[in-house]
């Protein structure tokens, strides 16, 4: 990296204002976002401020299993649920001013795969693997 090129931060290749759920949703509503918007993660806010993370794979296994239970078990279980009995309470964060490398380095490290990006609390974008991907291909293409 020439001296005149600075370090990307976080803020270069975050995903600006997810979508997010607030605490008392159901496990149903979750699910189904998950499913609608193609994503694994979902921040928790309230009153705009983060309050938890809910991951796909913590949702996976709060769901009854089709298998053994009725789908009428399944949806009351799931829609009787909230995100705040299952969501990561107090995730870890970074700011949008993070240095990307530091933001990788806590995604490698803790093997999370996304890290909210706060602002005094208040939530203001999501960094995920799939965006470090990003970060990687294009940091790496400005080489050539």
């Amino acid at each position: 990296m020439s001296p005149v090129q600075k370090r990307p931060t976080v803020a270069e290749f975050m995903t600006p204002n997810p979508f997010t759920l607030e605490p008392e949703e159901s496990l149903m509503q979750a699910l189904e976002t998950m499913r609608l918007r193609s994503v694994r993660r979902i921040p928790i806010v309230l009153a705009g401020m983060l309050v938890g993370l809910l991951v796909e794979g913590d949702l996976k296994r709060a769901e009854p299993s089709t298998l053994s239970e009725s789908q009428e078990d399944f949806t009351r279980v799931m829609e009787g649920t909230t995100i705040a009995r299952i969501m990561i309470q107090n995730p870890v964060t970074v700011t949008a001013a993070t240095p990307l490398l530091e933001a990788a380095h806590t995604l490698h490290s803790t093997k999370y795969g996304s890290l909210p990006v706060v602002e005094e609390g208040r939530l203001v974008g999501i960094i995920t693997d799939n965006d470090m991907l990003r970060a990687l291909i294009e940091i790496l293409g400005r080489e050539d």
